[in-house]
């Protein structure tokens, strides 16, 4: 079932109110489009006052760009006095530290009347304090250019919001209610800052999803600029091959005084630099706008994980000027590669009545597939929460990347973003719904028999019954592509069998794949030697969990706080509980062994465990490291 969200993450919250207002239990509004031209992307170039040679508009997005009259967006769900702001990222302002900003400029498709435009300092994780304000009177259809008294110079580390104020109207039909000007152009995976009062509770920020707009807010930034200036974005990581030149697409924003025509780049490799090449750009990219240049890297004939950076050098034949010249990334080229296996992971809770169909889509499945390499875990989020649901199950709801929506039934494989979005038109999800039990086969079969690993893993299970404890040892290997930097290692505990409280849309109904106890949401970080590695857990087994029905599932992922399609699992691994020796056993010996002394982190020798890290000596001489939750 749908439920939209003013945002995936946790909701922040104004300086005004101490506690955090938590929406997860509330069908939230998002922002709408004018329903009279919904689904349509008109946009118009309004220019407003020319700039002098020594200013730059920046914001989301930084051309002139503006959608047309009555062609707007709005938050009829939440009207009163309202206001809206882009935050200006640390990353954002990195290119303009030591400049000043000297007004604003914001763009609207409906007359508004009075508003009030604010410079805000960050405060938590949304704007604070107001730094500088200026009251705008009148303000009409197209871009409004506010000057402030006292100029503001950007400082390093920092992060700012630039917004103004206005009454959002009720009405779902009327064209006043609509006066937000949004494009669809600038940086990606953007959040609208909204102000304003949802239920009961005290007027707040919070973060909204504009499904791939960019509202029109622009501040006006005055220094020494470059007269030809074009800034790359850096790329991530990438996979080639041996022997073989890799094209990558590198984003860049055009700072210069006239449109990019051409561009000239060299690129380095683990620190040596090729010759210079150049290459077109069409159409051209004018002043304030992005654009995408393909550069020629090449791979090698050797594996392994290699730094890259490719350094825009030329802009229409003119030096680049840009205060930041430099992509950088990373391409990775293994010839040893390994079976990948495949984590299912289902969102369900027991408040949604299709999720039953769809649990049992996945059962059927199950029941016919290689339990050796494919593995579930059950996520109770999505759809509100339930008793069993777990911290990490709502931090997961970030994996949505559906315009601000989450729902259930939903699963995800391998975290793959290979599925269109349910509700906004032409974007990628990691999530989808599927149809039938058949349609989960084709997909996971596609990652069992057509895709491979950089990375795989491999587990070992101790139950110390009398103890009521299980220790887990996880071990991997990579080849030397694989980026272990930003490697994570998530461990579940789960349990199948759990009989339903009030499962909606059944009678005496059973989940499966019940997350019991993980190490973290995310995972965490690893310690690698000649690629390879390992790492001991330790999760208590309470008594009324089902001893046969208990499994452990362990995968290697990543988690970009910045990109929701950029938190893919590498690899997975899972055993059962039972079955496994009752003694301690040494990894890798044949010899039975049993713990004689345990230490904490700072070695001092405890009596049982102790929350934390412990240090394990077995009778055979193997030490354990083990986390004890």
């Amino acid at each position: 079932m749908k439920k939209f969200l003013l945002s995936i993450a946790a909701l922040a919250m104004s300086l005004t109110v101490s506690a955090q207002v938590d929406v997860q239990h509330q069908k939230a509004g998002v922002v709408k489009q004018c329903p009279y031209f919904a689904q349509q992307s008109v946009v118009v170039q309004k220019v407003a006052k020319k700039i002098a040679a020594n200013q730059r508009w920046l914001g989301y997005y930084n051309s002139d760009a503006l959608a047309e009259p009555h062609k707007g967006m709005g938050i009829p769900d939440y009207p009163g006095d309202n206001k809206v702001a882009i935050c200006l990222s640390e990353d954002i302002l990195k290119p303009y530290v030591g400049k000043k900003i000297v007004g604003m400029r914001f763009g609207l498709t409906e007359e508004i009347g009075n508003s009030s435009v604010s410079l805000f300092k960050q405060s938590g994780s949304a704007p604070g304090a107001v730094c500088r304000n200026v009251d705008v009177q009148n303000c009409a259809v197209g871009w409004n250019e506010v000057k402030f008294d006292e100029p503001y110079t950007i400082l390093a580390g920092e992060t700012l919001y630039a917004g103004y104020s206005y009454t959002q109207l009720s009405s779902n039909t009327d064209y006043k209610s609509f006066p937000l000007s949004a494009v669809e152009e600038g940086l990606e995976n953007q959040m609208l800052w909204l102000y304003c009062k949802i239920g009961n509770n005290a007027a707040g920020w919070y973060d909204v999803d504009m499904r791939g707009d960019n509202i029109s807010i622009q501040v006006l930034v005055e220094g020494d600029f470059a007269e030809y200036a074009v800034l790359p974005e850096d790329f991530g990581t990438l996979k080639g091959g041996m022997n073989n030149d890799l094209s990558v697409a590198v984003k860049f924003m055009n700072n210069s005084k006239e449109a990019v025509s051409s561009l000239g780049y060299v690129v380095s490799v683990d620190g040596v630099a090729g010759s210079e090449q150049s290459v077109d750009v069409s159409p051209t990219v004018g002043v304030g706008a992005y654009g995408t240049f393909k550069a020629n890297v090449p791979c090698g004939n050797t594996e392994g994980l290699k730094e890259v950076k490719i350094e825009v050098t030329k802009v229409n034949g003119h030096k680049n000027g840009a205060s930041s010249t430099v992509a950088n990334g990373k391409i990775s080229i293994g010839d040893k590669m390994y079976e990948r296996n495949v984590c299912i992971e289902e969102f369900t809770t027991e408040k949604c009545p299709n999720c039953p169909r769809v649990a049992r889509f996945l059962h059927t499945y199950l029941e016919e597939a290689d339990p050796t390499r494919v593995f579930a875990v059950c996520h109770h989020a999505g759809y509100y929460t339930d008793w069993l649901t777990k911290a990490c199950d709502n931090d997961l709801t970030y994996l949505f990347n559906d315009g601000g929506t989450t729902y259930a039934p939903a699963m995800m494989f391998n975290r793959e973003p290979a599925f269109d979005s349910q509700y906004a038109t032409g974007q990628k999800d990691n999530v989808t719904i599927p149809g039938s039990a058949a349609q989960i086969k084709t997909i996971t079969n596609y990652y069992l028999d057509e895709t491979m690993a950089d990375a795989k893993l491999d587990m070992k299970l101790t139950y110390d019954e009398g103890e009521s404890k299980v220790i887990i040892v996880v071990t991997g290997e990579s080849n030397k592509s694989y980026d272990t930097e930003k490697a994570l290692l998530t461990v579940y505990l789960t349990e199948d069998n759990v009989k339903a409280r009030n499962q909606s849309g059944a009678s005496n109904f059973y989940h499966q794949h019940v997350i019991r106890d993980y190490n973290s949401s995310w995972g965490d970080p690893l310690t690698w030697n000649d690629n390879k590695f390992s790492a001991t857990y330790e999760f208590d087994v309470k008594e009324a969990w089902k001893k046969d029905d208990l499994k452990v599932v362990a995968f290697l992922n990543k988690h970009n706080t910045k990109n929701r399609l950029d938190n893919r699992i590498e690899n997975v691994t899972g055993k059962d509980l039972i079955g496994k020796p009752t003694a301690i056993e040494s990894v890798g010996s044949a010899d039975n062994a049993v713990e004689v002394a345990r230490y904490n982190a700072a070695g001092q020798r405890i009596n049982g465990k102790q929350k934390g890290l412990n240090i394990v000596k077995l009778s055979n001489g193997t030490t354990l490291k083990v986390v004890v939750k």
